[in-house]
């Protein structure tokens, strides 16, 4: 029965590590290479701390666990699901218990960056006696693996049974237009990685909301609403995706590039529009009009930065990544630089440049 495993690991938790790869090496830049080295155990014991004192620091804490672990589950649905991983549907053969314990395994895997970083909040816990407080981190991050444990279960089991409870489509009227398309196929056929990208940026958004008051730095928003936008780049991936199953087609069509460039521009301003939602009610209070504005015209920039590379001629799949890290890294430190207009107008004219470029030149990678 090992082999089983070996090979439930070798086409689940592989992969899913091969496309967070870039994600996870950033949340460790985060973590540990923009504090000094004299100041690392410090600021993880002060990190930790909080955490473990503060009912509101540890409810954020659960929260960033919950939606780490509903994200490699929807990606592990995701795959499991696809035609060419249909041999997985053999699992079911395999005993109730036995498949549970497989799926538990899985899950605690993919869990394991976070747990090994638990590790340490055990070992102060204990030091400070936070007893209760490690009790329920305990069992916390078990029911999270056990969720996941079932529902990837029940999934496999279940498959040839037609489900009861479903997510609405959520189909818009009035697609006609370009924009309107790829907005549409998002909220119908993506709507679950679409929810989990919402759920993500508007807690973190709405965390930071809470804590402005007039006169701080727009610099906080700024990079809040960057890791906001980080969260939506994988939608951008399946839109081109889309794009090049059904709708190369359109290219031949005379169609202007400056046009098309807008529609996307557009879309990527409408996606981010329950976040400016959200943060209306700051608008003089730590955000100004202004600032307010550049936001969309931020998203836009960045998402478009991130499709034009998706046109790029003979690209390398494994090298995006390491573009989207870099991409993202520049950003971050522009931002802090209090750079964000010249980093929006920048990364518009650059896009715009390549669009024009590389639009009728790409070939679809298989």
């Amino acid at each position: 029965m090992k082999g089983i495993l070996h090979m439930m690991i070798k086409v689940l938790v592989m992969p899913f590590y091969k496309n967070h790869a870039g994600l996870l090496f950033f949340v460790f830049f985060l973590m540990f290479g923009i504090v000094e080295s004299t100041q690392i155990v410090f600021y993880h014991q002060s990190l930790i701390y909080g955490m473990l004192s503060s009912g509101i620091f540890l409810v954020g804490v659960f929260v960033i666990w919950l939606l780490y672990q509903l994200k490699s589950l929807h990606f592990l649905l995701k795959i499991s699901d696809a035609d060419s991983y249909s041999f997985l549907n053999h699992v079911a053969l395999l005993p109730v218990a036995q498949s549970f314990l497989y799926f538990l395994l899985i899950s605690f895997i993919t869990f394991l960056p976070v747990f090994l970083y638990t590790l340490a909040i055990y070992a102060i816990g204990i030091q400070q006696a936070f007893y209760e407080v490690l009790a329920l981190v305990f069992v916390f991050q078990v029911a999270l693996w056990l969720m996941n444990a079932w529902v990837l279960n029940h999934s496999i089991r279940q498959r040839h049974i037609a489900s009861w409870v479903t997510m609405p489509s959520l189909a818009l009227p009035h697609q006609q237009t370009q924009t309107g398309i790829y907005a549409g196929y998002l909220f119908k056929e993506e709507k679950s990685a679409l929810l989990l990208s919402k759920v993500f940026s508007l807690v973190l958004i709405y965390i930071v909301k809470e804590t402005l008051e007039p006169g701080d730095d727009f610099r906080i928003v700024g990079i809040t609403w960057l890791f906001a936008l980080l969260s939506h780049t994988y939608l951008v991936q399946k839109l081109k995706t889309f794009e090049d199953h059904l709708l190369s087609w359109t290219r031949n069509l005379p169609i202007p590039t400056t046009k098309t460039f807008s529609s996307y521009l557009l879309l990527y301003s409408l996606v981010m529009i329950p976040e400016l939602l959200l943060l209306t009610g700051n608008i003089g209070h730590g955000l100004s009009l202004l600032q307010f504005i550049l936001l969309p015209i931020f998203s836009s920039a960045f998402l478009m930065a991130i499709h034009v590379y998706l046109l790029k001629p003979n690209r390398d799949p494994d090298q995006f990544l390491t573009y989207l890290f870099w991409l993202f890294l520049g950003c971050f430190m522009l931002v802090l630089s209090k750079l964000i207009w010249v980093t929006a107008v920048a990364l518009l004219v650059i896009s715009s440049h390549l669009f024009n470029k590389r639009l009728f030149q790409y070939e679809r990678i298989e």
